[in-house]
């Protein structure tokens, strides 16, 4: 990754778009399709078993998009607009998450194409897929459609911050949320997975610390003071790269204990980095690759999709050869993604960008960001 031009303070707040963010995203999902496939090999064992973490990288690009997002809104039109703001959020990710549902209940409850205890599984969490709570069941990583999990934490993020936002005092905000990831890590490093067994735990402890380090960033770049410090450590042009590269070495070497305890923290503090270094700067020419940003805009229907690419592939002839399973099932998914992304969500995107965005504020040139920002990573395989 070659970073390029570093963004002054009034150039970063001027930014209406990230375009290296959807690199990011790319190199997120194609990890995420890395973990939910056979595995390809001894070499990329570990990489694969943590290419879970992928979540990781779009929790903290949600993050941080969506609270610059609303600071930016506040700041140019004097309020934030929640009604709007959530409307925006629906438009953009709803439609299609009903669409692949409603396809999924066919295969399952109409075409019976899973076997009989995941068909039961599937009705069961029914109620929770329709209503976005998914993460709070112990079963949220089994069964068909369990992606929703993922999605379930993101749209409970939206309601509960863009709320916080609107109506608690703003200087609270960020010692609530740095509280908030200290308490989580402390009881998960101290007393360990405590929500295994209980219900109100899971509920208690359902946000995700990705998402807290992405709002904690956003916070921070929005000062001028902090930006400035920032940008004279993370504007040295070498330091970037490396951290993607520790960030890379640690995925593909070292084993995590689970997503609380402090090598999983460490993999979020080093994602925050990159993140924060790619957008202090004008481009990064890796990164903007037009095919990493096409990858990056359609990611949220890749991985909507994915499984039910996946599962057409794993009745292929394909034994012994995983790695062409990981091509098959990788190029078929981008590609029916892009039909999905060109006909079912331009439409709709460009109806509320135009509709409903902030008016007259850079707020909704810089919702196209935000827009890819919903797709997250379950953290091991359902069965079909």
């Amino acid at each position: 990754m070659k970073p390029q031009s570093l963004l002054s303070f009034e150039a970063y707040r001027a930014s209406a778009y990230f375009t290296a963010l959807d690199g990011l995203r790319a190199l997120s999902i194609l990890l995420v399709l890395l973990h939910h496939g056979p595995r390809v090999g001894v070499g990329c064992r570990v990489l694969a078993e943590n290419g879970c973490y992928g979540v990781s990288g779009f929790f903290v690009i949600s993050g941080f998009l969506i609270c610059t997002l609303l600071l930016r809104e506040q700041r140019e039109q004097g309020r934030i607009n929640l009604g709007r703001f959530y409307a925006r959020r629906a438009l953009r990710l709803l439609p299609l998450y009903y669409a692949v549902l409603a396809v999924q209940a066919l295969l399952v409850l109409g075409l019976r194409q899973y076997s009989p205890e995941n068909q039961a599984l599937f009705v069961e969490k029914l109620p929770s897929y329709l209503f976005y709570f998914s993460n709070w069941l112990s079963t949220a990583s089994q069964g068909p459609f369990f992606c929703a999990w993922s999605l379930a934490v993101e749209e409970q993020f939206y309601l509960g911050f863009g709320f916080l936002l609107v109506f608690a005092p703003r200087h609270w905000l960020p010692g609530l949320i740095g509280t908030a990831l200290l308490l989580k890590f402390a009881v998960y490093q101290w007393l360990g997975s405590v929500d295994v067994d209980s219900t109100l735990w899971r509920i208690a402890f359902s946000y995700q610390e990705a998402i807290l380090w992405g709002v904690l960033l956003a916070f921070a770049l929005d000062r001028r003071a902090i930006y400035e410090r920032l940008a004279a450590v993370l504007g040295m042009p070498w330091l970037v790269p490396c951290i993607g590269l520790l960030a890379t070495a640690w995925l593909a070497t070292h084993e995590m204990m689970s997503a609380s305890t402090w090598d999983a923290e460490l993999t979020y503090l080093l994602m925050t980095l990159v993140v924060a270094g790619v957008v202090m700067r004008s481009s990064v020419s890796v990164l903007c690759h037009p095919w990493l940003v096409h990858i990056g805009r359609i990611s949220y229907g890749i991985y909507l999709l994915h499984m039910l690419v996946g599962s057409t592939v794993r009745k292929l002839p394909l034994d012994g050869l995983p790695i062409l399973y990981y091509l098959l099932s990788t190029l078929g998914v981008i590609g029916l993604a892009s039909v999905v992304y060109r006909i079912f969500e331009l439409p709709i995107i460009s109806y509320y960008k135009t509709r409903l965005g902030p008016q007259r504020s850079q707020a909704d040139a810089f919702a196209r960001s935000a827009t890819h920002a919903a797709v997250a990573a379950p953290r091991e395989s359902g069965g079909g």
